[in-house]
């Protein structure tokens, strides 16, 4: 059985990504009022740059010969099982910053389903990708 979690430094990146699209928005959406950009963006910051990653942390997933299982929540936790026979691919990413905090972007596709697990460290990755692909890179 193979478990998995999403790595600290790939979280935090996932939440620089989060924040950059509102940063670079909030001027042009909000320029009649300087406070309205200001309390839009300190609520931006707030929610990805801490919760988002807060949330992302706390996913947990396992392989075992007959499914993958995915848990998240903070308060209220969700669970996904997925059969590895409806696991029809498996593609890695990495950006310049995730290659330098050592992570890797994977996306899952199954029958029916997207799972997007971001910030996985390259280790646990490459053990992942072996065991989903049927022990070939």
């Amino acid at each position: 059985m193979l478990h998995f979690r999403i790595d600290p430094a790939g979280s935090k990146v996932l939440g620089l990504w989060l924040f950059l699209p509102g940063a670079v928005i909030s001027p042009f959406l909000f320029w009649q009022t300087f406070w309205g950009g200001a309390s839009f963006l300190v609520a931006w910051s707030l929610l990805s740059l801490w919760l988002a990653p807060l949330r992302a942390r706390t996913l947990e997933g396992s392989v075992s010969l007959g499914e993958v299982r995915l848990a998240q929540g903070i308060l209220f936790k969700t669970n996904h099982r997925v059969p590895t026979r409806f696991v029809t691919g498996i593609s890695r990413f990495r950006t310049p910053l995730l290659r330098a905090c050592r992570c890797s972007l994977l996306l899952l596709y199954t029958s029916g389903a997207v799972l997007i697990l971001p910030g996985i460290a390259d280790e646990t990755a490459d053990r992942l990708v072996e065991a989903l692909q049927g022990g070939r890179s």
